[in-house]
């Protein structure tokens, strides 16, 4: 079971620079993701209901106190940043479909979600995908590789191959303790596209290796 949850270096071993995903925190993951369906359905219809409270609670202050009309207008931002979240996330539980994104929009889409900035210039290139899955996969390998602190930047650069285009991220040393589960996560959901997801030796890169598309399409949102 460890060895299933391990992820491997360039030379295909298993890697050595991360510690291990911990199979009682891998299972944790499991058993939360297992009810996460139903959990966005609850938190959706709650929400809904919460914000046709604010609306109404809108209408009634419109011409009152101002600073009840910005406690309430606040409050609605508030909702709509949370139901932005929540619909990114439950795009995670539906049926994987692979869909061309160009390079550019998949590493800055994965970086912007944890608050890293990208340098280096990427191809314009496209991979075929499972867009929300592998966003995600790429936001932990990001997170991972840039380190802990604020102000946070990673050097990315790719090389496009005829089948597969490779994206080499620069790591920070030392790694986060979380980075076992991290890119165990992250290099299961690789694979499951036909990629593959490698430290190196040294530790101070990861090799994202990812298949390439024909063109853009239509993208969730």
């Amino acid at each position: 079971m460890t060895d299933a949850l391990d992820h491997v270096d360039e030379t295909g071993a298993l890697c050595g620079r991360h510690p291990p995903a911990a199979p009682e925190r891998m299972l944790q993951l499991a058993m939360v993701g297992s009810r996460a369906p139903a959990f966005h359905h609850d938190c959706a219809s709650k929400l809904q209901g919460l914000v046709m409270a604010l609306d109404e609670l809108s209408e009634l202050t419109e011409n009152g106190d101002p600073q009840l009309i910005r406690a309430v207008e606040a409050a609605i931002e508030a909702s709509r940043d949370l139901n932005a979240l929540l619909n990114t996330n439950r795009a995670l539980t539906k049926p994987a479909t692979k869909l061309a994104i160009g390079v550019r929009d998949l590493v800055a889409r994965a970086a912007s979600r944890m608050g890293v900035a990208v340098q280096g210039t990427l191809p314009d290139a496209t991979v075929e995908v499972a867009v929300p899955a592998m966003t995600h996969a790429l936001a932990l390998t990001i997170d991972i590789a840039a380190g802990t602190g604020r102000g946070r930047t990673i050097a990315v650069s790719a090389e496009a191959h005829p089948d597969d285009i490779e994206l080499v991220l620069q790591a920070t040393l030392p790694p986060p303790a979380s980075a076992g589960e991290a890119l165990a996560i992250a290099s299961f959901v690789v694979a499951r596209d036909g990629g593959w997801l490698r430290c190196s030796a040294a530790g101070d890169r990861v090799l994202v290796r990812l298949p390439t598309g024909a063109r853009p399409g239509p993208l969730p949102r």
